[in-house]
């Protein structure tokens, strides 16, 4: 670990990640789901597709599992925001990445560097490992509607949380499957 931090190092980024364990995705209320996953329920299960798919997909799987633990990073500050509270996607993802900003400025350099590239990369969509960390968001919102659907919830009002469309032909499969 480099040595070159600010006086607060990793303790703003650890905080963010506990907030995440505390924020509940508002959607799924909307849905009529009483005990919804939170946020972090949602990284943490990305993670694990990201670290599955990305050794099939020939990607690089640290990059895609960082990808998304922080990609709702922002949420900590924030909140979960559903579509219908965001006044353009452009706003949103500016305020986004200025709150991720300040969180890994905070970080030692290396490790602040690492973070900042796999943020950039991922809102910018340059890479196919951005591509897929999206379209991962999508299909664990798709595998989080059948939990839920099995679990009693209202078919019809889970219906819009699901992706086919977003996905690959491959993402498709393994949210048919499931």
């Amino acid at each position: 670990m480099s040595t070159k931090s600010s006086p607060k190092g990793a303790s703003e980024l650890l905080r963010a990640a506990g907030i995440l364990k505390s924020i509940r995705r508002k959607g799924w209320r909307k849905a009529g789901i009483s005990n919804q996953e939170s946020v972090a329920d949602h990284c943490f299960r990305m993670a694990v597709l990201g670290a599955y798919i990305s050794e099939e997909a020939k990607l690089d799987p640290a990059k895609i599992i960082r990808m998304c633990l922080i990609h709702d990073l922002a949420e900590s500050e924030i909140g979960d925001r559903t579509p219908e509270e965001k006044i353009s996607d452009e706003a949103h993802r500016k305020e986004e990445d200025r709150i991720c900003r300040a969180i890994f400025s905070t970080l030692p350099d290396r490790e602040r560097k690492v973070l900042l590239h796999d943020w950039n990369e991922l809102i910018e969509m340059r890479t196919n490992e951005a591509k897929l960390v999206w379209q991962i968001d999508k299909l664990e919102m798709g595998l989080t509607m059948k939990d839920y659907i099995r679990a009693g919830g209202n078919k019809s009002a889970l219906a819009e949380f699901n992706p086919p469309a977003h996905l690959s032909k491959e993402l498709r499969a393994i949210l048919e499957k499931y």
